[in-house]
């Protein structure tokens, strides 16, 4: 200041505003005692704080010889961060040494500083009319005063004073020869926000740079012919008196509101709000609430400045909640004029970036109005909704506005809302589709669109596809729509098969045949066809859906036993349903179907009795239960054609003959070889009925009912003779019971004249076997075919040819074979007549009694054999007897 320039005086600051808190000051008092030293205090501060107390109360700089000053204040806080410090230095004209000062220094707390800044009661205090001595330092309470009015501060260069503290970069500044630096000094101390006030340093008069901290006080006023000290200065220095220009669009406003206005205020209580509690530095916090107000008279008239105003609120300088609770009520109102404008490209950015900057805030009126602005705009601007989408959006911005824009194309016009989406992505088109129904009602009845929402589908996301399919599955209902259906339905589970056959059924009867076979073959991969069936049998009866119920059953046995135990459908559809499952069946399955007992019987019962064609397969299935089969033999053998007659009755005699059956087996075996007749395969027959894997009463009974077959099959099997014998041959034992014997005996005798090569063989297959089976009743056997053997021997000077290729005895002619034969008989339990007969049938009666006769207990047998002659016939008799006779 110097040059003699008067303060302003303390008399005209009476209070720049009121409070109720009582605050408490310490007071300290620094002058001249062999050199410069605390005289006095009222507390005792820590050593860093003191040393800075000591130093700040001196005077700054060399003054020249006689140069005077007014006494001036100085305003910093302490290191410790306790106490904030005002102090006011004297010139010391009591003191012989020149330069002396007397310093007295008030100390507050720093949070009451901040928040309160007591300014007047602390000026009033430091009002001395003398120099401060020890007497003044005690602790003081300040004095209530109320709030008053500033005068404006002289006009000098504040406007670059201003900027240089809050505008740009923050550094020191130095003003040289300010009018009135108090004055100035009180206005902006006034003016400051709490944050900075506590850390903020001034001096109003210094002959040299000051510091505090290691760092230079923020502001300092020196005279002019103090410059030269000022030459190192690292921040601003600024001439008092020269006026500048405004580097900034906020340096007027900033100007008035500390230097003008009434009260001074860089920022409003509002203001201070929106910064909230961060410890925020002068510049930026300053440039950010004017920023945020300038930006609010903007929107009045340009929507985007929103924009600008959800950045400060997203910056972290701003109380986050502060600045969004006020710009809710603006935010609908700015975006509603957006719509009206901007252009539908501008709209769109607009909309993008409002939706980003908004993205994580509670603000649900400015997103409920983003996206009704959304809506208008895909509604009037369908390409431009889709170029919207086609945005990069790495966060998740935009994704809430996709249910209002497919809500607007819905509503759009035609076609242009049809070729936007067909020029759309996959993932974009799935996705608008996911989101509304009215729009997927669209896409499905466009035929160009059918087609690329069926790729689609089957190309994006699967949970993506999912939406989208569960979107527009009620309105697939037409063949055409096959493309866009197949996707979806390759992805639905059974329940889900189930509600779309039954919603089919309710829209058109289940008329679409493809898309209803789709489904169905669904339901089929993922055994889904019960529930399928279930909702069909429910459903109103018709053709279409008495066709589905009938492809949803395949012929296995589960859905065969379904058929067989719904009750539900009337009795021509079931008949219907029955046939054609068993229709196609293959020969594998129809096999597995009739196997089960269960099923081929129940099958039989409801068969209508007109299927003849589906009995007949039935009839000629070896897998069905043998007893049913004979019971659908018997009724289908009278009602069938010639060729399926035979057919019929071979296929289950093979069988039967191999098998117990209920019923009479005879009769029923009597019938089919009556059927067959002539056409018989003997061999086959043979073979399935005498083989070693037949039970030995099974086979009995088959010899019997061939002996007993009526002659066209009789004669097939006499024909055979050879194959009987080697059938009975691969057994352990001939193991026939006595009227099967009989049986072979008769069938064997009659083969004499039908087939003497055939019986010659089976002669010499047999007899060796025969032979040796002396506890079993094969006699009347021996009796049939030794004789023709016997007889071959007889009438060749060698063994027959036919008979070396045949497993026999090394009989040595007729008298060896009479020898086995009669060894054989004598010490078997078999019937003695049989050897008379076998000897009569070798027309070599006496030669073989005789054999008889002159073996050990000969004549005893002889006695046997001519009491069991009665059974044969006459001329036997009395050939036998009249011998035996002559033999005694």
């Amino acid at each position: 200041m110097g040059g003699g320039e008067t303060p302003i005086s303390l008399s005209q600051l009476p209070g720049l505003w009121g409070y109720e808190s009582v605050i408490t000051a310490e007071i300290q008092i620094h002058g001249y005692r062999k050199g410069h030293q605390l005289i006095a205090s009222s507390t005792v501060l820590s050593k860093e704080d003191q040393a800075v107390v000591d130093r700040l109360s001196d005077v700054a700089g060399p003054l020249r010889p006689k140069e005077k000053f007014a006494p001036y204040l100085s305003a910093y806080p302490l290191p410790s961060g306790s106490y904030y410090v005002i102090a006011r230095t004297w010139q010391d004209h009591t003191v012989a040494r020149a330069g002396c000062v007397r310093t007295m220094s008030v100390l507050i707390d720093v949070k009451v500083w901040a928040t309160e800044a007591p300014l007047i009661p602390l000026l009033n205090l430091l009002k001395l009319t003398e120099l401060p001595s020890e007497q003044h330092a005690v602790r003081t309470d300040l004095n209530e005063c109320t709030e008053d009015r500033l005068p404006s501060a002289p006009s000098f260069s504040a406007s670059e004073m201003l900027e240089a503290l809050f505008l740009e970069d923050a550094k020191p500044v130095v003003v040289f020869d300010a009018p009135d630096p108090e004055l100035i000094a009180l206005r902006l101390l006034t003016a400051l926000w709490p944050d900075i006030r506590r850390r903020f340093a001034l001096s109003t008069f210094a002959l040299s740079p000051r510091k505090i901290g290691g760092r230079d006080l923020d502001l300092v006023f020196a005279p002019m012919t103090a410059k030269a000290k000022f030459s190192d200065w690292p921040g601003r220095r600024v001439d008092g008196r020269s006026l500048q220009s405004d580097r900034h669009r906020w340096t007027g406003a900033i100007v008035k509101r500390v230097f003008e206005d009434p009260l001074p205020r860089l920022l409003s209580e509002r203001e201070i709000s929106l910064l909230g509690d961060r410890d925020a530095n002068s510049a930026a916090a300053l440039r950010i609430a004017l920023l945020w107000d300038e930006l609010l008279v903007k929107l009045k008239q340009s929507p985007t400045a929103v924009l600008g105003l959800l950045d400060i609120a997203n910056s972290g300088m701003v109380s986050n909640a502060v600045a969004i609770n006020s710009l809710q009520p603006l935010l609908a109102e700015a975006i509603s004029r957006a719509a009206s404008t901007l252009s539908n490209k501008d709209a769109w950015d607009f909309v993008g970036a409002l939706t980003r900057k908004m993205q994580g805030q509670i603000m649900p009126a400015g997103k409920a109005a983003a996206q009704h602005l959304a809506e208008q705009l895909a509604e009037r601007a369908p390409l431009g909704a889709v170029s919207f989408l086609l945005q990069s959006d790495h966060n998740g911005a935009i994704v809430g506005l996709i249910p209002s824009i497919a809500a607007g194309l819905a509503k759009g016009a035609d076609p242009v809302v049809e070729q936007a989406l067909y020029d759309a992505p996959k993932e974009i088109l799935a996705g608008l589709v996911a989101q509304d129904g009215d729009l997927g009602r669209r896409v499905v009845n466009d035929d160009m669109l059918i087609e690329r929402m069926g790729k689609a589908l089957s190309s994006v996301d699967p949970q993506l596809a999912d939406r989208a399919g569960k979107i527009l599955l009620p309105y697939l209902t037409d063949d055409r729509q096959l493309p866009v259906a197949k996707p979806i339905v390759n992805r639905m589970d059974s329940s889900a098969l189930a509600e779309e056959f039954s919603w089919l059924g309710k829209v058109n009867g289940f008329k679409a045949k493809r898309l209803n076979t789709l489904l169905v073959d669904r339901a089929r991969k993922v055994g889904g066809l019960p529930n399928i069936r279930e909702v069909l049998v429910l459903s109103e009866a018709s053709a279409q859906r008495n066709s589905l119920i009938a492809q949803s059953i395949e012929p296995t046995k589960a859905d065969v036993l379904w058929l067989l135990g719904e009750k539900r459908l009337t009795r021509t559809t079931f008949s219907k349903l029955l046939i054609g499952v068993l229709e196609q069946a293959s020969e594998d399955q129809f096999a597995q179907l009739i196997s089960d007992s269960e099923i081929s019987e129940c099958i039989l019962t409801c068969l209508p009795k007109d299927s003849i064609e589906m009995l007949v397969r039935i009839a000629i299935q070896d897998d069905l239960p043998i007893n049913l089969q004979v019971k659908v033999v018997c009724s289908l053998i009278p009602r069938v054609s010639e060729s399926q007659k035979f057919e019929i009755a071979s296929r289950a005699l093979m069988r039967c003959l191999r098998s117990r059956f209920e019923g009479d087996e005879n009769k029923f075996l009597l019938m089919l070889l009556e059927v067959i007749g002539m056409r018989l395969n003997a061999v086959g027959a043979v073979s399935a009925g005498l083989r070693r894997w037949v039970d030995s009463d099974v086979a009995s009974r088959n010899l019997i009912a061939f002996n007993m077959a009526p002659s066209p099959a009789r004669e097939c099997i006499i024909g055979a003779v050879d194959e009987v014998a080697f059938a009975l041959n691969s057994r352990d034992a001939i193991d026939l019971d006595e009227m099967a014997v009989d049986a072979c005996a008769k069938i064997m005798s009659d083969a004499e004249k039908k087939s003497r090569q055939a019986l010659l063989i089976a002669a010499g297959v047999l007899m060796p076997s025969l032979l040796k089976a002396r506890h079993l009743p094969v006699s009347p056997i021996i009796a049939a075919l030794f004789p023709p053997l016997y007889n071959e021997l007889a009438s060749s000077d060698d063994v027959p040819e036919l008979l070396k290729f045949v497993p026999f005895f090394d009989w040595d002619r007729c008298k060896a074979a009479r020898r086995e034969l009669v060894e054989a008989f004598i010490s078997s339990s078999w019937r003695p007549g049989d050897l008379a007969l076998t000897a009569y049938r070798c027309s070599d009666v006496a030669k073989i009694l005789e054999c008889v006769n002159k073996s050990h207990g000969g004549g005893r047998y002889l006695s046997l054999v001519e009491s069991d002659l009665g059974r044969l016939g006459k001329d036997v008799r009395k050939t036998v007897a009249g011998i035996i006779s002559q033999v005694l």
